[in-house]
């Protein structure tokens, strides 16, 4: 008896000892892309960033189009630039009308793979995303989480916007197959 209870002891500590070397936000899990993982590089990125710079050389009406893989890389650097983010390792899928972000929420308290759909619209002739849902698995997300999401996510498409060279005002914007479609009139 007195062995089984050394046993049982012993092992409590070891547990204890195995939580406290983990420390830090609790992993929650979450949802995961239902789509192929899309591979960020700074390629992609910057073919982003010449189509916009592209711009320049044209007038009148033109249309840009923006790939999975284009959007996910330019994300994924803004990110990282940003040490202070809740958000990293973006996967972007444009599909059915919709953004469809996922990503890994990591805040003081948890960390939560992320699935995040947002709305996209042209507004005054500037691209603007408005969090349609947000799923964070089974933590509910709370509201100055969900507001400081939105903010960050329309701060990454208004850093996007600010590439476009100087006289272009967006026109339209259609999402689906895996690319996001700007028209705009260039003067």
């Amino acid at each position: 008896m007195k062995n089984k209870r050394l046993l049982i002891t012993g092992a409590f500590f070891t547990l204890l000892l195995a939580a406290l070397a983990c420390g830090g936000p609790l992993a929650v899990g979450g949802p995961t892309p239902e789509y192929d993982p899309i591979v960020v590089s700074t390629e992609s990125a910057e073919s982003l960033t010449d189509k916009f710079e592209s711009l320049n050389a044209t007038t009148g009406e033109v249309t840009v189009s923006i790939t999975e893989s284009e959007l996910t890389s330019f994300i994924a650097e803004k990110l990282a630039a940003q040490p202070d983010s809740t958000l990293s390792n973006p996967q972007v899928y444009l599909r059915d009308g919709k953004i469809k972000m996922y990503a890994t929420v990591t805040t003081s308290s948890f960390t939560a793979n992320a699935l995040i759909v947002l709305n996209a619209a042209v507004v005054d002739g500037q691209l603007t995303a408005t969090i349609e849902s947000a799923d964070f698995g089974p933590v509910p997300v709370p509201n100055d989480l969900l507001a400081s999401l939105t903010s960050t996510i329309n701060d990454n498409l208004l850093s996007l916007a600010n590439k476009l060279p100087a006289g272009v005002r967006l026109k339209s914007i259609s999402i689906a197959d895996g690319n996001l479609t700007l028209t705009a009139d260039v003067k």
